[in-house]
């Protein structure tokens, strides 16, 4: 996960990354190979998740203008925000995860936090969290590149689709997301997170 790489901006922690590498070449020495992803839940521990660093999940949005959605499907707590669920916070002012659990990780995407920080992540923004999240790749991928054990990289764990609230489109036509957000996203870790440098 990214969270547990990058402990501070731009410091990444490679005695975890030591672990995972142990781990990876004992699995393959028994004949089982891996697949490495970047796995997240909602995208942040601030969020009810986990995934990437709390301290890019910051000055968040916590309404959002939900248009149509919500009478379409009022079941999924669209538009509802993490602070209205009212939980405790622990000593780091993340939401007490025994409370998290009272309701399905899923409701948690349609936060407006959520949707502000999975929109920050595929929004190619000089500076931005892209930038940010490839910096986090092309550590890791440099670290595991040249593994016989590694069959090749996941580059995000179940994305969600952007903001929806913004672009309902994202959300209910086919395909739409995966070529017009995802994709280019995608082709940019890859370029410059997965290629080698010539």
């Amino acid at each position: 996960m990214w969270e547990a790489v990058e402990r501070a901006p731009g410091v990444y922690n490679e005695t975890y990354l030591d672990e995972i590498e142990n781990l990876v070449n004992k699995l393959g020495a028994n004949g089982i190979y891996t697949l490495v992803d970047a796995h997240q839940d909602v995208l942040a521990r601030r969020l009810c998740g986990e995934g990437m660093p709390n301290f890019y999940a910051t000055d968040l949005p916590h309404d959002c203008e939900p248009g149509i959605l919500p009478y379409i499907f009022p079941s999924f707590n669209f538009c509802k925000s993490i602070q209205d669920y009212g939980y405790r916070v622990d000593e780091e002012g993340n939401p007490v995860i025994e409370d998290c659990q009272k309701n399905q990780f899923v409701d948690y995407y349609f936060s407006p936090e959520s949707m502000e920080l999975f929109e920050r992540l595929f929004s190619a923004t000089p500076g931005g969290l892209q930038d940010k999240f490839i910096a986090y790749w092309k550590r890791v991928a440099s670290r595991f590149a040249s593994n016989p054990y590694v069959v090749g990289f996941d580059p995000l764990n179940e994305p969600f689709p952007s903001n929806i609230y913004k672009d309902a489109s994202l959300f209910y036509l086919p395909g739409h997301f995966d070529a017009t957000v995802l994709q280019p996203f995608y082709k940019r870790i890859f370029e410059e997170a997965y290629l080698p440098a010539s």
